[in-house]
């Protein structure tokens, strides 16, 4: 590398040193330099475009090497006047975001961080239970992929077995009335570092610790892309209650008793009844059904 890049072994140990930071493991040997212990998967604009089929062009597809945040940039793109199906996928976050303020954590190769700009003619008050919908997308493309046991957390998480697999964020733009414009950004975990998953505060897993043989990232990526667009022009024309009985099998806690931690308010403890068609959870704690569609309450198996 020295020799290639011209410059001394010094610099090339001095350039490698802040690598562990990016969720890569280096191997070092003594003697001999540097190697990574596993290759990366790279993103491949014509693979993930092949990947999702005849609906290839309605994706404007953006890859890049690091940002901040895909659904930061994304936002400042759609103030800015970028076209509907606008996609953005970044090869390491730096400051990934979650919901209520949360980082996502991803390594470098260790999962797939993207962000896409889906345009609506209905005002922001009609998008309530997107997240919902996004959850069944994606639920749609890992078992498509092989993923099994695959699960839905409400609103907005994605799980297998109970540890959280991926994580959806939405981000709206635009007029009660009209138009509107929804920035849906999805983190999945795919191969997460040892580095990476010691920074994370809850239970994870990743694709490849469920899958005897992992799917290809592009491909992956490509058929998450695929659904999505199959269930936002569902979600277009019928909101989320065209979508709803197909999220009800997939949730994890559905009839079960949960507690709700809202970050104002007591902790409440009721039974899982439904999902409205407006994606409001309906919780009943001991005095019938109670609609939840704050989208700050998180949900934790009751005691």
């Amino acid at each position: 590398m020295a020799r290639l890049l011209d410059v001394s072994r010094t610099g090339i140990w001095q350039a490698l040193q802040d690598l562990d930071e990016s969720g890569l493991s280096l191997q070092r040997i003594r003697g001999r330099g540097y190697r990574l212990p596993r290759g990366i998967q790279w993103l491949n604009r014509e693979r993930i475009l092949s990947a999702i089929g005849t609906n290839a062009n309605r994706i404007d597809l953006m890859l890049a090497d690091s940002v901040e945040s895909t659904n930061s940039m994304l936002l400042q793109n759609t103030a800015l006047g970028a076209p509907h199906g606008s996609c953005l996928a970044s090869e390491l976050q730096t400051r990934g975001r979650g919901r209520r303020g949360r980082s996502w954590h991803t390594g470098l190769g260790g999962g797939l961080a993207f962000s896409l700009l889906w345009r609506f003619n209905q005002g922001v008050a009609s998008l309530s239970g997107l997240s919902l919908a996004a959850g069944v997308a994606v639920a749609r493309a890992l078992r498509e992929a092989g993923v099994s046991d695959v699960s839905l957390k409400w609103p907005n998480d994605v799980l297998h077995r109970h540890h959280k697999l991926a994580g959806i964020l939405i981000e709206l733009q635009g007029d009660m009335l009209g138009p509107s414009a929804a920035v849906i950004g999805i983190g999945l975990n795919l191969k997460l570092s040892d580095r990476t998953r010691s920074a994370i505060d809850q239970a994870v897993t990743d694709v490849h610790s469920i899958c005897k043989a992992p799917p290809d990232r592009n491909l992956l990526q490509g058929r998450l892309l695929a659904h999505l667009i199959e269930v936002l022009d569902l979600f277009s024309e019928s909101g989320f209650s065209a979508l709803r009985e197909e999220w009800r099998q997939l949730h994890a806690y559905h009839g079960k008793t949960v507690r709700l931690l809202q970050p104002n308010g007591p902790v409440v403890e009721g039974r899982i009844v439904d999902v409205s068609d407006d994606g409001s959870l309906l919780l009943d704690s001991g005095s019938g059904p109670r609609r939840i569609a704050n989208g700050e309450i998180s949900l934790r198996g009751a005691a």
